[in-house]
């Protein structure tokens, strides 16, 4: 991940080289209509042109507005898989695109297409939602292989309070070391590590969510960022590899509710795609 997305939101990144799985496709650019080769079985991807995110100020969530290039790096291509939450999130998806990214969501009924390598090669980053069922070892270790190459990952949990339904995902996550644990949490988050990820946060919703547990190992590195009282570890950043995921033990992050409201959400979520996405893709350009 290149260090400047870290900081400076809307700048644009090099590329990236020796990655076989080759997320976010062969680096010559992204077109800008309907995304082919996508396997899956619900969706239609939104989008909006390639562009070089101007440089903007280091400091600033939303740069300045400058001239939009093209050709200096590639459309920053979103996987979604599963449904979204119980409560309205329309706003996340096109919040998302009019920052400059494509979108598709995926995997969405059950039984869902088994989750393999052409799949996941349309996209440079993949957000696991309300998944509708666990996923098998094989399939893990295809989005592994998919992480190791420098794709990005974001996983949700807390979707109906019942762990048969919210952890799906730790059968995604096990090549991570990570596993969503224990009983139901209520925030808001208020203490947050130092990481670019966290960067000037200093509350999130978290309602009905789950600790972050760490299983151990040497697989990935792993560090925890975002803690309710005791402390207890709801959100992990983890490097497996050449790539970057960020776990989170709740879904409000997504909902229409919050982001209306709390601006935070919006800033956590340009910090979270600054360092998980590929080196050689545009970093969001949120509107003003």
């Amino acid at each position: 991940m290149c260090v400047a997305c870290a900081f400076a939101f809307a700048g644009a990144c090099g590329s990236s080289s020796g990655q076989t799985f080759a997320p976010g496709g062969d680096g010559g650019g992204v077109d800008a209509g309907v995304e082919s080769g996508t396997t899956g079985d619900a969706g239609t991807a939104s989008d909006a042109s390639s562009h070089d995110a101007p440089p903007g100020d280091a400091g600033s969530l939303l740069g300045d507005g400058g001239t939009v290039e093209s050709g200096a790096c590639n459309q920053l291509r979103i996987g979604i898989l599963g449904n979204p939450g119980a409560n309205p999130s329309s706003d996340f998806q096109k919040w998302l695109v009019s920052a400059g990214t494509s979108v598709q969501r995926i995997q969405t009924t059950a039984p869902t297409p088994a989750l393999d390598a052409p799949t996941l090669q349309a996209f440079d980053v993949v957000i696991l939602d309300w998944l509708t069922r666990d996923y098998s070892p094989a399939e893990a270790a295809v989005l592994g292989s998919f992480l190791q190459a420098g794709g990005g990952l974001v996983s949700m949990s807390g979707y109906d309070n019942v762990t048969t339904d919210d952890w799906h995902a730790n059968s995604l996550l096990a090549p991570l070391a990570v596993a969503y644990q224990g009983p139901l949490l209520n925030g808001p988050v208020t203490s947050f590590a130092t990481h670019p990820i966290t960067q000037g946060l200093t509350s999130v919703t978290f309602a009905g969510g789950y600790e972050v547990g760490d299983l151990g190992g040497t697989a990935s590195t792993r560090t925890a960022i975002a803690f309710l009282p005791g402390p207890i570890n709801v959100a992990y950043a983890v490097q497996y590899g050449a790539g970057h995921a960020f776990v989170w033990g709740d879904e409000w992050i997504e909902f229409d509710s919050e982001w209306s409201t709390l601006p935070e959400i919006k800033q956590l979520w340009v910090q979270v795609f600054a360092w998980i996405s590929p080196p050689n893709t545009c970093g969001l350009h949120p509107p003003q």
